[in-house]
This record gives structure tokens, sequence and C-alpha cells, in this order.
């Protein structure tokens, strides 16, 4: 069996050596089909020979025709089975037998003007078709690219749009390839700066190792990984607690090509949780205290009625009425104690304006000759729903023991772990013996029970609240509110990191006066 790549080479190769019968293509580089069937059959030494065309390119009845016309023995339709085909091969070489070695059939014209408008009319035609052809693959293409375009542009809406934070990183060098909206956000990075960065160059080391070593565990698994609580440090140094979930993206060989996260900002929900459960606890320890209290009043109060029985009237008698009126009023503002903090730890923490809530506060005091003073425009702070109780503690004892206070000023600065609200007066100031004992719940007059309950309060949230003003200069209790438990509204509304990492907002300064010495009240 000989082979040739063209018509031209197959002419060559018969010429040297004549073969029993000629299959061959039409489409071919150099020349093709038809133009080498018209010059076999025109060469005295090659026109016996049997010339069978088998394509799959010209299969339209008029390619039959023209082949045909030009002198070929038969004219086959690629694919065929190879039974059908061995059979077509059986019958031309059987034909060729009968006729005795003579010349298969010549052409139907021998006019080269014909032969060369048929063939230019098949090439033409052919041509059309490929152009149509073309043209409606390109329209497919379009559509196709439309429609993978609306996929993609869905898909990308719906990413954006999810509150939670999505990342894509390339398994090879964990680089980030993509973040959502939500992650700009929660990081406090635009995707210009995350995307082609690895965690090192987002994340201080122990962060960025800690993730590397996770990322490197998830590819090398193969497997998805959830994690319940992930800490995390935002660009601008705010702590975050996430759920996270880490999905090994496979290719077609089953390696991991990218690394798919999904972070769950849980935060607001673990510390109410952590909240809850100090102010449940506190809550306990507040009703053990009530009922201490209540019960060793009664004790008391039993004492002087059996002491009041054997007295007569007059003289001590009435130290005994005296005393146990006293008492009687103690348990009366224990059981309204009970009662206006019954409902402590019910209700989760929330943010809370500060200014808001410190003129509520003090509404239900009078504080008339007292000017109020407020530096805290925008501060928020994530404390207990009693929040507003610490301010009226702390404005009534301006009212019971600031001797000579003629102003109170509530104002904030910024500290390395938080942040520091400040309430000031200029009344007399506290001893300095008496500022541990201010918290206790039993303490000199009615200022230690209202400071145990405001720092309690407070501690809910991890506040802390201490006394730290000079006597003869007023009082200061400076409420130490840590990172991540205070923000500002402003930067919170322009959508600026610091309304989740508890820093401070740049429109601002720590301790600028917000509302020029504005006073408040009557």
């Amino acid at each position: 069996m000989l082979s040739a790549r063209n018509g031209a080479e197959a002419l060559e190769v018969a010429a040297n050596e004549p073969p029993d019968l000629l299959i061959t293509d039409i489409l071919m580089p150099v020349m093709d089909g038809f133009t080498l069937c018209r010059l076999w059959k025109a060469d005295d030494r090659l026109q016996h020979i049997p010339l069978i065309v088998y394509t799959a390119t010209y299969t339209d009845p008029k390619d039959e025709r023209f082949a045909l016309g030009l002198g070929a023995d038969r004219f086959l339709v690629k694919p065929m089975r190879p039974e059908l085909l061995v059979g077509a091969i059986g019958e031309v070489l059987e034909e060729t037998r009968r006729r005795s070695g003579a010349a298969s059939p010549r052409a139907s014209s021998d006019d080269p003007v014909e032969v060369l408008e048929q063939y230019n009319e098949i090439l033409f035609r052919k041509l059309e078709r490929k152009v149509m052809q073309l043209e409606a693959d390109i329209a497919l293409r379009r559509e196709t690219e439309e429609a993978l375009r609306e996929k993609e542009e869905f898909l990308d809406t719906i990413v954006e749009s999810i509150p939670t934070m999505i990342y894509v990183k390339d398994a090879r060098d964990l680089r980030f390839v993509r973040i959502n909206r939500a992650g700009e956000e929660l990081l406090g990075f635009c995707r210009d700066d995350v995307e082609g960065s690895t965690d090192y160059d987002l994340f201080p080391q122990d962060l960025a190792d800690r993730s590397a070593e996770t990322d490197r565990q998830v590819m090398g698994d193969a497997s998805v990984l959830a994690i319940p609580q992930e800490r995390i440090r935002t660009r601008f140094g705010g702590a975050r607690i996430l759920r996270t979930t880490r999905i090994p993206l496979l290719d077609g060989e089953g390696s991991p090509k990218y690394l798919l996260g999904i972070g769950e900002d849980i935060t607001d929900r673990v510390t109410a949780e952590m909240a809850l459960s100090r102010a449940q606890r506190k809550l306990a320890l507040l009703n053990s205290i009530t009922f201490e209290d209540i019960q060793s009043a009664v004790f008391s109060l039993a004492g002087y009625l059996e002491l009041e029985r054997g007295t007569s009237i007059g003289g001590p008698r009435q130290h005994y009425v005296d005393q146990q009126t006293s008492i009687l009023r103690s348990i009366e503002n224990s059981l309204r104690f009970a009662r206006d903090y019954q409902d402590l730890g019910m209700r989760p923490p929330a943010w809370q304006n500060v200014v808001h809530t410190y003129l509520l506060a003090i509404s239900h005091i009078d504080l008339t000759g007292v000017s109020r003073h407020l530096r805290v425009d925008g501060l928020e702070i994530y404390a207990d729903s009693h929040f507003e109780k610490v301010f009226l503690i702390l404005a009534e004892n301006v009212v019971l023991h600031g001797k000579n206070a003629t102003s109170i000023l509530l104002r904030y600065r910024e500290a390395e772990d938080g942040l520091i609200l400040i309430f000031e007066d200029d009344g007399a100031g506290v001893p300095p013996d008496l500022k541990e004992r201010l918290f206790e719940r039993r303490s000199t007059g009615k200022r230690g029970l209202g400071l145990f309950l405001a720092r309690e309060i407070l501690s809910i949230t991890d506040i802390e609240i201490r006394e730290n003003g000079e006597e003869g200069a007023g009082a200061r209790f400076e409420i130490r509110v840590p990172a991540g438990g205070f923000r500002f509204a402003s930067a919170l509304a322009a959508g600026e990191a610091p309304s989740t990492t508890g820093t401070s907002s740049p429109e601002l300064e720590p301790g600028s006066r917000s509302r020029s010495e504005e006073e408040t009240g009557a």
C-alpha cells in the first residue's frame, strides 16, 4: 500500500509505481482531489486504474456528480463502516477486471472551460457554506460569551451582596485572587491591597503563620475544614471573632487549584453571649445580696420588737421604734433595688449612643445650678441595657456628695488598649482613703451602693470604672472601655473601619470639644 500527502505527490508516486487502485480525499493541500481526478483520467498511463473519491467535506450531490463527471469510479462519503468500504473497493476492482484492462470512463466533458466553471462553482458554494458556518459559529460564540458574561455578573452580584466575607486564594502560593465587599469592610483593606497579597503582607506574623498552616492542612487533606471560632486582627488593630470554613477547589485531576474561604463575623454574638453569662451571674449575686440584706433586717426588726415588749412607754421605747422604722425603710429600699434590677441580664447588650443615654439619665435629676458639658459626639459604646443607670448614679453622686459642684463634664480620651470615658465635676473631690471603698457594696452613705451597682453593670461587657480625681479639684470617674467595645457613628455611616475596630473617628480628635461648652438640661 502506497500513500501520498496530496494530489501532486500521488501523481508522482503512481508514475513510478502504478497502483491497482487509488482512494483519494478532495480537501488536500497543493492539489485537491478534483484536480487529481481530472489529471489522473487524462494520463494514458493511469486512466485505466480505478479511482475512488472518499470525502467528508464535499458531500453535496453536485459534488458527487462533478467528481463522477471527471471520471471517478465511485464517490463515497465518510465515515463508512469498514465492511461497507471494503465491499465498495471490491466492487470497483471487479468492474475493472471485467473491463479486461480497458480504461475507466473518461470525463463527461473534455471542455476545460466547462470543467473550470463547474469546479469554481463547487469551490464557491463550499466557500459560501464555510462563510455561513463561520458566521453561525461566531454568532453562537457571541451568544455563549454573552451568556457566560451574564452568569459571571449574576454570580458577582450574589458574592458581593452576601454580608459574609468570601475570599479565594491560589493553592500554589496562597495569594488572594478574590475578596468580596464584606471581606473588605471586615478586614479594613480595599481589594486592591488584598488581591495578589498573602497573609504575611496583611496581618501580623503570628496570625499569618496560623492562617498559612491551616490553609496548607486543607490543601494537603483536600477536605473541607470548619472552625467554630477563629480570632483575627483587622487592619486597624481591632480583634474580631469569625466562624470560618475553608473549602479546597480541585482541578480536573483532583488536585487543589484554589482555596475558597468563608468567614462570618460572630464577634457581637459571642460578646453578647459572654455578657449574658456574666449578667446572669451578677443577677444571682445581686439577688443573694438583696436576700441577705432583707434577712438581716428582718432579724434585727424581730429583736427590736422583743425589746419593745419589755419596755415601758417613753425613753428607750421611742428609740426602738425609730430603729424599727429605719429597718423597714432599709427593707423597702432593698425591695425597690430588686424590682429595678430584676431584669438585669434578661436583655443582651447593645450599641448605645453616649450622648442620648447620658441626656436621658440626667433628665431624671434636678441639676439646677449645675452646668453640663459634652465632648462625646458620635461615640457609641457596647454596654448592658442598664448603661443609663450608670450615668444616673454618677449624676446623683454629684447632687448628694459633690460639695460646691457647679459643673459636670463628660468627655473621652484614647488609650493604648481602648478608650477612657471621663465623668468629672468641679466639687470637693474624693479623699484618697475613700477611693478604694467607693465601689464596695456597703460604704459610707448611699454612694457606695450606687457605685457598686454601676461597676457591676459596666463589667458585664468588660468595662471598668475607677475614681481618679484629686481631692479639692473635683471627682473624676474614668470608665475604661476595651478595644472593640466602642465606635463612632460618623465613621459607621461612612462605612469606615473605625466603626468595628474600636478606633477613633478621623473626624473628631480625642477629647476635642464637639459642643462648644454646650449646656444641656434646664
